[in-house]
């Protein structure tokens, strides 16, 4: 079994890395737009012909830069993602193991299982393999939205709709604001660490409940506990911290299956689930699950969803304070001004929404937690800039 609150942070190492290509890629993305629109009026009013050569010329110079950039960062996440499935595995095996010894069953370590290594190298590989189509995606999502600002900016200028500073300060706002995101054919949205968060945190609980059942069949136990937390998913506070029996219900225990939906998206150690489970032996299993009642879980859920919500706003608008403080570095005199402008509000965004998350806590009963509003390369000397442009006057 893997605790609620060790699956919750299980993730941190590989979403820092996504973190860190995330801002790799919108600061791309904002240097090839200052270099493509900030040369002066002359220049952005060419031909359509050779402006749209030109940006598709551009376009590719940003998709080499790109995949320079997750090259830098695959061999770290690779280490990162295996560390962790080691991690959880060992944590697995010996949470399980003190069920079997309790009932005399003896027992084998981790590499003295090659069925158990195998279902991690095969779910960790596939995991790997989520994160390689991620971050695909990612490039390919990166250069559409690089030709799509240029292909805008150059329309309202030639069209007399603003002028070349206003149009260049609108393409910087647009990809600070929105930064990259991963669209699924359902047409829901991710960024780059929320997808990767995803997909490891789903791919080391679903190796943990693929090895719990494997090491049950071999020792023919078929009843398993699943793990219990408060703020559970109202869909899963139904079923958490009871007994299931596998293979079918009986007159006693529910099927795991029916009754938990494991194996589905939705269901038991589906896409980011926190709940895992033990084998469970009558007479020697002790349930070390609390029971919550159900109005007390819905509470708790809500106040945590709220909270995560002012977190992922705070993470991104520190990204677009990144990306504007990148634009107004190599911005031109004309532009320059203006970009500071847009720099500065969103610093003072961010004094609120730092001042609301910390009033939101405190009135809740509810521990801040920094390293969900950390993002990537914003270090003391990015906070002290955005706090001093939020108080200038300028």
């Amino acid at each position: 079994m893997l605790s609620p609150d060790y699956l919750a942070r299980v993730t941190e190492g590989a979403e820092e890395v996504a973190s860190m290509l995330h801002t790799d890629i919108v600061k791309d993305i904002v240097r090839r737009i200052m270099i493509r629109l900030d040369r002066g009026d002359d220049y952005v009013l060419t031909s359509t012909d050779k402006w749209q050569i030109e940006t598709l010329m551009e376009a590719g110079y940003l998709r080499e830069d790109i995949i320079r950039d997750i090259a830098n960062r695959a061999g770290l996440q690779r280490e990162v993602i295996r560390r962790a499935f080691i991690d959880s595995g060992v944590r697995n095996l010996a949470f399980d193991s003190a069920v079997y010894e309790a009932a005399g069953i003896a027992t084998r370590a981790l590499e003295e299982s090659p069925a158990v290594i195998r279902i991690l190298q095969a779910m960790y590989e596939r995991t790997m393999g989520e994160w390689v189509n991620i971050t695909q995606t990612t490039a390919d999502a990166s250069q559409r939205l690089f030709i799509e600002l240029c292909d805008k900016a150059y329309t309202k200028v030639m069209t007399g709709a603003q002028g070349r500073s206003g149009a260049v300060r609108d393409a910087i706002e647009e990809v600070a604001k929105e930064g990259v995101r991963i669209t699924y054919p359902s047409g829901h949205s991710d960024t780059i660490e929320v997808a990767t968060a995803r997909a490891v945190r789903t791919g080391i609980t679903q190796s943990a409940s693929e090895v719990t059942l494997a090491r049950m069949e071999e020792s023919g136990i078929d009843l398993v506990l699943t793990s219990s937390h408060l703020g559970a998913r109202p869909t899963h506070a139904v079923w958490q911290g009871k007994v299931f029996h596998v293979g079918g219900p009986t007159e006693k225990y529910p099927d795991l299956v029916q009754a938990t939906g494991y194996g589905t998206v939705t269901g038991l150690c589906g896409a980011n689930c926190r709940h895992s489970m033990i084998p469970y032996i009558e007479g020697i299993t002790t349930n070390p699950f609390e029971h919550y009642d159900s109005e007390e879980n819905r509470k708790q859920y809500e106040l945590e969803q709220n909270q995560r919500y002012l977190e992922r706003n705070i993470r991104k608008v520190k990204r677009e304070v990144q990306a504007l403080q990148e634009a107004v570095e190599m911005a031109s005199d004309e532009t320059k001004a203006g970009l500071f402008s847009q720099y500065k509000k969103r610093s003072q965004r961010l004094t609120e929404l730092n001042k609301r998350y910390k009033s939101f806590c405190e009135t809740n009963d509810l521990k801040t937690r920094q390293d969900r509003l950390h993002i990537a390369g914003w270090t003391k000397q990015a906070a002290a800039k955005a706090a001093g442009a939020a108080r200038s006057k300028a």
